[in-house]
């Protein structure tokens, strides 16, 4: 069991906090709003209301011996920062933090964060490519131009098997997991010997563009 501290209980943040509770973590959360605070005991170890900002606060709560940090404080960047600051001179050395643009991911990337979360862009990426592609059942972006795809499988994979494809040697994607609709099994880490199926689904990783190409779609 980890200690984790959320700053911020709006939608983000308070689902951050309900999902790390389900987990089994010790979840320490801090907003302005007594109200909010409230709203989400049931979901923490501890609910606290006060400002994120002031480092003696952030110490009396137990911050500095947090395993991490999500900091999700809406479009205040300014509390981002300030909070991102009194964290980091606390020693948390893993924090995550809700940005609401590229040039707030930027500000907040310069002062060495875990990693900066943009939930519109990355739910609005997601959406676009299931649109977009006949094929392409849930998406996952990891980087610039690489991501993980759940797919269906195409017919040119029928019948083959992860080794006869050789797909990491002859495209650079890799298949991570295969997904039996009939049996409803994940099997992670697949049998390389398995032929696939009409009823299996891939999880792929890789650049995007190759995907594209491997599984039929139009290069995006």
């Amino acid at each position: 069991m980890k200690r984790l501290l959320v700053v911020g209980l709006g939608n983000f943040g308070s689902w951050a906090v309900r999902a790390l509770h389900t987990l089994g973590h010790e979840v320490i959360a801090i907003d302005r709003k007594g109200d909010v605070v409230d709203r989400h005991a049931d979901a923490v170890t501890r609910g606290v209301v006060g400002d994120a900002t002031d480092i003696r606060l952030l110490k009396e709560i137990g911050a500095d011996s947090a395993d991490a940090a999500i900091v999700s404080t809406g479009g205040d960047l300014a509390a981002s920062i300030l909070t991102t600051l009194a964290l980091t001179d606390l020693g948390v050395t893993n924090i995550y933090v809700k940005v609401a643009s590229p040039e707030a991911a930027r500000a907040l990337e310069a002062l060495r964060v875990s990693e900066t979360i943009f939930p519109e862009r990355e739910a609005a990426y997601s959406l676009a490519h299931r649109i977009a592609s006949r094929s392409v059942l849930n998406y996952v972006p990891l980087s610039q131009g690489y991501s993980i795809q759940e797919i269906a499988i195409p017919d040119s994979w029928l019948g083959k098997t992860l080794r006869e494809l050789a797909l990491p040697q002859r495209h650079g994607i890799q298949v991570v997991a295969v997904y039996d609709l009939l049996a409803g099994t994940m099997h992670v880490a697949p049998d390389p010997d398995q032929p696939l199926k009409d009823s299996d689904l891939a999880i792929v990783a890789g650049k995007d563009d190759v995907v594209a190409k491997v599984i039929g779609e139009r290069s995006r």
